[in-house]
């Protein structure tokens, strides 16, 4: 007898059909069930079982028949699977390789696209300086480790020096922050030293005045 697998209602993420299947259940969609039928009840409502669910998974009108009597025999169960944009994909129960729990958790590959505009190359070094801060800010407070890395859109254009010129004089007046973070880190970690020795003098003063 075949593996007879039935999710939960509303059991969501993954799924893996067997062969034929695994031709309209596709791996890499993200599925959620709606519907679990079973094959006497469609029958009885006149559902076109060979349209709605042999016919996609390439059976033909010759072999429906064996087919549907071996899923009967079987006892499977007709699922229905919505994907994000609620189409449906229906698939024998018996010919489930794997589904998700219903407390399954989705995930999804997440990019942050920064457009720079176009610049000329000689800005890579100030960029890739900038995309470190991106790198150590998303580390801090989102708390994922990540790779940013400066790329280029196979789009170039050209103007003349004096526009040019403008261009960087216009970036330039628009730099609010001149400072990178390491340069700040030393700044502060001066001004920190400078604080202790102050500290540092004040309690020895207050000392000698409470012990004349």
């Amino acid at each position: 007898m075949a593996t007879n697998l039935i999710p939960s209602m509303d059991a969501r993420g993954r799924f893996e059909a067997l062969a034929p299947f695994d031709s309209v259940v596709d791996e890499a969609k993200y599925y959620t069930v709606e519907a679990i039928r079973n094959i006497h009840e469609m029958e009885a409502l006149k559902v076109d079982l060979f349209t709605l669910v042999f016919q996609p998974a390439g059976y033909t009108t010759e072999n429906f028949s064996a087919a549907l009597e071996r899923a009967r025999k079987d006892g499977a169960k007709v699922l229905s699977l919505l994907d994000r944009s609620d189409v449906a994909t229906y698939v024998l129960t018996t010919f489930l390789k794997s589904f998700p729990l219903v407390d399954g958790v989705s995930y999804e590959r997440m990019c942050a696209i920064v457009d720079f505009g176009a610049c000329p190359p000689s800005m890579k070094q100030i960029l890739s300086q900038e995309l470190e801060h991106i790198k150590n800010h998303v580390s801090a407070n989102v708390g994922i480790e990540t790779t940013v890395t400066l790329g280029t859109i196979p789009t170039i254009g050209y103007v003349s020096k004096d526009q040019a010129d403008a261009y960087e004089r216009t970036r330039q007046l628009n730099i609010s922050n001149s400072t990178n973070d390491v340069a700040k880190i030393r700044e502060l970690e001066a001004r920190l030293v400078k604080k202790d020795a102050y500290i540092q003098q004040l309690e020895a003063a207050l000392a000698n005045r409470q012990n004349p």
